[in-house]
């Protein structure tokens, strides 16, 4: 009988644990281990007796490319065999935009930075709706250091400016 590999979950996020379990592994393997590139290091895995199998966890790399990954068995002792198995990291969704409406009558610029001080790559009119992507400290703007990033211009705009229509999250 053919060693047989399953990882579960088949879908798994970056920083999750997969469990690998072999079925089927020659009896008189001194070990039994799996890697993948997905992997944060190579998992050696545990040898139950009912039934026979070797079972491990293992946790997926932070840095996991989205996509399909390959786990791949084999055992010290006891010949040469492998067993591969596959499992899914999803792309990581892409982070909501909170609206945002420009309340300065002469609008606001949009700059390359979160500081007044910073060229500006583009403006945003009075009462024009913005993509909001995250918030950080910067500058202060008439005694408001809260800057929020923008998509379109790319830049950063003041707080001080904008209303934002719900939370803004912070900028990693």
């Amino acid at each position: 009988m053919e060693p047989r590999v399953t990882v579960t979950p088949a879908t798994v996020k970056q920083k999750a644990v997969v469990t690998v379990k072999v079925v089927g592994a020659p009896k008189t393997c001194r070990s039994v281990q799996a890697r993948s590139d997905a992997f944060v290091g190579t998992v050696a895995l545990t040898k139950k007796t009912k039934p026979p199998m070797y079972t491990g966890r293992a946790a997926v790399s932070g840095k996991a490319a989205p996509g399909s990954h390959q786990v791949v068995v084999g055992g010290v002792g006891c010949g040469k065999w492998t067993a591969k198995a596959k499992f899914t990291v999803p792309a990581a969704p892409k982070p909501k935009t909170v609206k945002g409406t420009v309340t300065s009558k002469v609008g606001v610029f949009v700059r390359r930075q979160p500081t007044s001080a910073s060229a500006a790559t583009g403006t945003a009119r009075y009462r024009q709706t913005i993509g909001l992507i995250c918030k950080k400290a910067g500058q202060p703007v008439a005694g408001n250091r809260t800057w929020y990033q923008v998509s379109m211009p790319k830049g950063w705009v003041t707080a001080r400016f904008v209303k934002a229509q719900g939370a803004v999250p912070n900028c990693k």
